[in-house]
């Protein structure tokens, strides 16, 4: 067993963290978005690509 968080628990965490977002004021949700799209990027450019799964 893994300590990486399966995909459906990444997706739903994912999907909780725009929901909160999405009920901010206008600006607070560009901030929060902009900082998303950040931390996504860096995942993708971090990525595990090298790594085997399961």
């Amino acid at each position: 067993m893994s300590d990486e968080p399966d995909d459906r628990d990444v997706a739903e965490e994912l999907v909780s963290r725009l929901q909160l977002i999405e009920e901010q004021p206008l600006g607070d949700r560009a901030a929060a978005f902009a900082l998303l799209h950040d931390e996504l990027r860096a995942r993708l450019e971090g990525g595990d690509g090298a790594a085997p799964r399961g």
